[in-house]
């Protein structure tokens, strides 16, 4: 799944190509109509039609809502019935005259009629309560609709509802794991697999890295331990592996969704490592839970396959040493040395290590998200140790020169540094 910013970057190296006669010009126009065959450019009219559908739902659920009282029931549900099997039909019409982004709005309007239909007919025959099963039961019709109908809109509705249903769930029952979730997920994570679109990637990533995030319970976020900051932590390093991993061998579009979703776990984890790290009331030595021992046990792997496997050096290793180092966080807080002096160097040290890591890997893998990642948690944890001291104000006048004197070091032997990663790997016989 080619982003825009990659092809951006490769029409400004095809007409370099061509002007140093690299590449034909005939060449780079076969290169640019397979790009553009490949549909994964920004489509107004599919937009348009998409914002079209959903006000025409919108105005059918505000007419219904002003005559509702008004109106029998059985002209209530006609009304329901006519809307769905109007906006289904005109799909498939669309669908039929080559028109795919009409017939996905048109589908995508008729999923939104059929929940809302739900909720109205619950609401109609008072059924009993249960938000949970009604979310149940639209994420089912929506599957269906996005199964027959390749309608991405609905695949997304389903995706949300399969979350709601799964979330209500979740807090029933205290915050208990709910296995449920993936007798649905599964199928609509099947339907995401095949289709390019950034939209329906990034849904199924996010509710499976929900449904992730669930799994300690409510009361670990209660307490909001270090065990849970841990979790988060290996949960994050997880999703930036399976992404990059995917960047790097060309994988399929929904693994290189996990990508921008872990870094921002992984921003948000370290910095407020940092700040409970730096904070006299909250620096003290936590304690592992058995997810911690599951997630790492998923990470670690991993990454080291990435390290391993990868094929880009320059963007693989640099990113491989930020994420491993960020896996050793919790240790410190683990060892106890966190409420010393040293622990509190040592996670700063290594959080600003991680971001010029994670810089590196942007730039010599050309990922601007990585670059913006890294450069925001320098930025960001930089801001924190001005808020809050570590020990006095010359001990951290002193990490501060320590720490800029050994950037400017590296920057100095970085010319070297960056030959020895461009050099080319020898090709196997």
């Amino acid at each position: 799944m080619l982003t825009g910013s990659y092809r951006k970057r490769l029409d400004a190296d095809l007409i370099r190509w061509v002007g140093e006669g690299l590449v034909s010009a005939e060449s780079a126009a076969t290169i640019r109509r397979s790009l553009a065959q490949e549909g994964g450019g920004f489509r107004l009219h599919a937009l348009l039609g998409l914002f079209g559908g959903l006000l025409i739902a919108a105005s059918v659920s505000a007419f219904v809502a002003a005559n509702w009282e008004e109106m029998p029931r059985l002209v209530k549900l006609g009304l329901i019935l006519f809307g769905l099997a109007g906006s289904l039909t005109v799909a498939g019409r669309l669908e039929s005259r080559g028109s795919t982004g009409g017939a996905d709005a048109a589908t995508t309007c008729g999923t939104l009629i059929f929940a809302a239909g739900v909720a109205l007919v619950g609401q109609m025959y008072h059924l009993p309560t249960d938000w949970p099963g009604g979310a149940l039961l639209i994420a089912i019709g929506a599957l269906v609709a996005a199964f027959l109908l390749r309608s991405n809109g609905a695949l997304v509705i389903a995706l949300v509802a399969i979350c709601a249903w799964a979330g209500g769930r979740w807090f029933d029952g205290d915050g208990q794991v709910h296995f449920g979730f993936w007798l649905a997920f599964l199928p609509a994570l099947w339907l995401a697999w095949t289709r390019q679109n950034r939209l329906v990637h990034h849904a199924a990533v996010l509710a499976a890295l929900l449904w992730f995030a669930s799994l300690p319970g409510s009361s670990s976020f209660i307490l909001f331990d270090y065990g849970l900051l841990a979790y988060g932590l290996a949960l994050s390093v997880l999703f930036v592996t399976l992404g990059a991993f995917a960047l790097d061998r060309g994988g399929p579009g929904l693994l290189t969704a996990c990508l921008p979703w872990g870094l921002i776990g992984l921003l948000v984890t370290l910095n407020v490592e940092l700040v409970r790290i730096l904070d006299a009331h909250e620096a003290r030595p936590g304690t592992a839970m058995s997810l911690n021992y599951f997630a790492y046990a998923l990470a670690v792997p991993a990454l080291t396959g990435l390290a391993l496997l990868g094929r880009e050096r320059r963007f693989v290793w640099p990113l491989a040493l930020a994420l491993l180092l960020s896996l050793m966080v919790p240790v410190v807080f683990w060892s106890g040395s966190v409420v010393a002096l040293l622990g509190k160097i040592a996670i700063a040290t290594l959080i600003l290590v991680i971001a010029i890591a994670l810089v590196l890997a942007g730039a010599g893998g050309g990922v601007r998200r990585l670059t913006i990642a890294g450069s925001g948690l320098f930025a960001v944890a930089v801001l924190i140790l001005l808020w809050q001291t570590i020990g006095t104000l010359l001990d951290q006048s002193l990490f501060f020169l320590a720490a800029g004197a050994i950037l400017i070091g590296l920057a100095s032997g970085a010319r070297r540094l960056l030959a020895k990663f461009a050099k080319p790997t020898e090709a196997s016989p």
